[in-house]
């Protein structure tokens, strides 16, 4: 990985948000998301309410029917149901079963799914079409936890 040029996309990015919002409004937007892209376990509410955001943005992205989003085995309902499991592992800190009872499967299902999302991430163009939609959900995904917080 070019971590050089990593940088530079991140420095040019940083630099056309300074330019649109400014230098303070981009320090609190920074600093905000530093203090608000985690959600603690215990806030039961906050995380079924962040699970069925996350559910509907991964329907949306991976271009998926909401209705067969829990039942279908077709590849791309799997990815979209990976991809949640990883996320909300991520940002919720909920264990596998909890996750599980959310999506109506097993503890099993949600440990394997989440260890496939994994595999997927590291390897990123081996598997550029799922880290791609896993990129959009997370950041649409971050920026619905900063705002409910």
């Amino acid at each position: 990985m070019d971590t050089t040029s990593d940088y530079n996309t991140l420095q040019t990015s940083i630099d056309k948000v300074i330019g649109k919002l400014g230098l303070s409004k981009t320090i609190h937007l920074l600093d905000s998301f530093l203090t608000n892209t985690s959600i603690q376990p215990s806030e039961h509410d906050k995380i079924k309410v962040i699970t069925q955001y996350l559910v509907s943005m991964a329907t949306k992205v991976f271009d998926l029917n909401e209705e067969l989003f829990y039942v279908s085995n077709v590849r791309e309902y799997k990815d979209a149901r990976r991809c949640c499991f990883h996320l909300l592992r991520r940002y919720t800190g909920d264990t596998f079963p909890k996750i599980g009872i959310s999506f109506q499967c097993s503890e099993r299902t949600v440990a394997y799914g989440y260890g496939k999302a994994a595999e997927y991430l590291a390897v990123p163009k081996g598997n550029t079409k799922f880290v791609s939609k896993y990129m959009q959900v997370e950041s649409v995904l971050v920026e619905f936890i900063g705002k409910l917080n």
